[in-house]
């Protein structure tokens, strides 16, 4: 695997949004389907962010999450991300932030996100 998505990078990969970083565009661009990961955690915080209406989705919350299991490879959440999840130096608690930078970690793969509290985790190996 070349590199893991944070929820921004997906949303943004898919709507060719501008704000997705020059790096981590040339990366998607150049990679294929198996090569890019998601944390299983990523649809969870999309349906969430969905929910508190933070983000809109006109094609309809499922189809949306199809589209992104069919994009990417969706990494599920086991014993050991669970466990470097809770020890990563955040300043925060966030769960979604912790699974999906400690998915990361633990694959050796870097992280696409332009999150500064992830950014300034020296444990995570970022790419924007």
């Amino acid at each position: 695997m070349k590199a893991c998505l944070d929820t921004h990078a997906v949303l943004w990969s898919l709507t060719d949004d501008g704000r997705l970083g020059t790096n981590a565009r040339e990366l998607i661009l150049f990679s294929n389907r198996t090569e890019l990961a998601v944390p299983d955690i990523v649809l969870l915080e999309i349906a969430y962010l969905h929910e508190k209406r933070r983000i809109e989705v006109p094609e309809g919350l499922e189809n949306l999450l199809v589209k992104i299991s069919n994009s990417f490879r969706i990494l599920p959440i086991d014993p050991a991300t669970a466990v470097r999840a809770m020890s990563l130096d955040l300043p925060h608690g966030d769960p979604f932030d912790r699974v999906i930078a400690a998915t990361a970690v633990i694959q050796g793969i870097p992280l696409l996100t332009r999150d500064r509290q992830i950014t300034s985790c020296q444990e995570v190996a970022t790419v924007w």
